[in-house]
């Protein structure tokens, strides 16, 4: 199997956050082999830098010859390089590489301190930006690099234009920091033949992240080393980092630091959800007299993801769990967006409890009722009660009705209703995880519970 290659060249982040740290989880999340040359030891977390220590010009030339001795990268990307001797080192080696470069002109930390020593800024400009395909720049390091100070859209293309004169043959000025508005973001892009293309986000109620730009420039060079070409390898990492931003997590007391995995972990969780949901459609089946709680609409057991935004986010039994004689059938397999009404329920339970992931639909009458009440925290709401503006809504009665046992009851396992006309009375079991669900089942339907 042929591997793609990247080698990050960069400082270290104690709070891994941004620097090597963030390099790597970007690249392996997009598929590519990580190699790694350290610049300096920085002591940092999400509110401050408390120390920085650079490595000798001999080290870090060792760790570059030693990697490309031997593995072949296909792409590089230069992070924080901090002063002249470490520039230096870097152009020398690289100057006559063949092999495409992303320079991300780290100048500061968010968090404010210095990670590129004021006096060596010329030497920056002078010996890396030449030797680059792409330069990464934020509002303010385009500020820096170019001399102009950005206060419209014209002068972020002006300042691409000088950068690029430095010798840059792609300059990316990325717009996170240039407040235009309060509702939209603008990263600039000017590829090699002179084209600008502007890209526009929304911009998300973050004030600050961690690691943001160490993720666009890791992404542009993990795209790059697929061969995919500049700017097409730059829009994919614009929305590669929009997403990693609106997954950004709070781990420190100081600013949110960048998700750069939340995909990985995304796809993980679903393969999980999908197993762990087709081993409890299969154990609820095989329960004896289950198909007698299945009510006249069925039944579906859906599994959501953490941190579930929609039902694309929950899987249930495509079809329903159907009653056929004294048995239980699946209609069909497991998938993602299959049920709506049960998914609506267990999305609006999630706002109040995100432990809390699946749920399974049964009949509702007096003999069933009166047995989770016995064995349950249980909660009620009328759906009879339900306002003329929700029943208007498709789809908003279930989460309304939820939303209302919760607020009398918000550690509910059952929450049931007494049905309106033309609608069967229902009961939904929620649980943490499937087995708890079926597990909850096997409670309703033992012998002695009967009694």
């Amino acid at each position: 199997m042929l591997v793609q290659s990247a080698l990050t060249i960069a400082g270290s982040d104690s709070s891994g956050g941004a620097g090597i740290q963030a390099d790597i989880k970007t690249m392996s999340a997009l598929g590519i082999y990580s190699c790694t040359v350290i610049t300096a030891i920085t002591a940092q977390n999400t509110s401050n830098v408390d120390h920085i220590l650079p490595l000798s010009a001999s080290i870090i030339k060792k760790q570059i010859e030693s990697v490309l001795s031997d593995i072949r990268i296909d792409a590089i990307k230069i992070g924080m390089v901090y002063n002249n001797e470490i520039i230096t080192t870097i152009s020398d080696l690289l100057e006559k590489s063949k092999i495409p470069i992303v320079l991300d002109p780290i100048i500061s930390a968010g968090t404010g301190a210095q990670l590129l020593q004021k006096e060596f800024l010329s030497d920056f400009k002078r010996k890396l930006v030449p030797i680059c395909d792409v330069v990464t720049p934020n509002i303010h390091e385009a500020e820096k690099l170019s001399g102009i100070k950005i206060k419209n859209e014209n002068d972020i293309e002006k300042t691409a234009l000088k950068i690029q004169k430095l010798g840059a043959r792609n300059v990316v000025v990325k717009g996170g920091h240039f407040r235009n508005d309060d509702k939209t973001i603008i990263d600039t892009i000017l590829n090699e033949h002179g084209k600008f293309t502007v890209v526009r986000n929304p911009r998300m109620k973050i004030v600050e992240t961690h690691g943001s730009g160490c993720n666009f420039s890791a992404a542009v060079t993990a795209f790059m080393a697929m061969k995919i070409p500049v700017v097409k390898a730059c829009l994919l990492a614009n929305k590669y980092v929009h997403n990693s931003i609106a997954n950004t997590v709070k781990i420190g007391k100081g600013i949110p630091v960048n998700n750069p995995i939340s995909t990985m972990y995304e796809e993980s969780c679903r393969y999980k959800v999908i197993e762990e949901l087709a081993r409890a459609v299969d154990q609820l089946i095989s329960i004896r007299n289950f198909a007698d709680l299945i009510p006249e609409t069925q039944s579906n057991i859906v599994y959501a993801i953490p941190n579930a935004k929609s039902i694309e986010d929950v899987a249930g039994v495509n079809g329903r769990i159907v009653k056929a004689g004294d048995r239980s059938v699946p209609t069909s397999s497991i998938k993602f967006g299959a049920s709506r009404h049960v998914a609506s329920s267990i999305l609006e339970y999630m706002k109040t409890n995100q432990q809390v992931r699946s749920a399974l639909n049964i009949k509702n009458d007096k003999r069933v009722l009166d047995k989770c009440t016995k064995l349950f925290r249980v909660g009620h709401y009328e759906r009879k009660l339900e306002p003329k503006v929700i029943k208007e809504k498709e789809g908003r009665s279930i989460s309304w009705g939820v939303n209302i046992a919760l607020s009398k009851n918000p550690d509910a396992d059952i929450i049931s209703h007494s049905g309106d006309v033309g609608k069967e009375p229902m009961i939904i079991i929620f649980g943490c995880s499937p087995q708890e669900v079926v597990d909850k089942v096997k409670k309703i339907l033992d012998d002695k519970n009967f009694e």
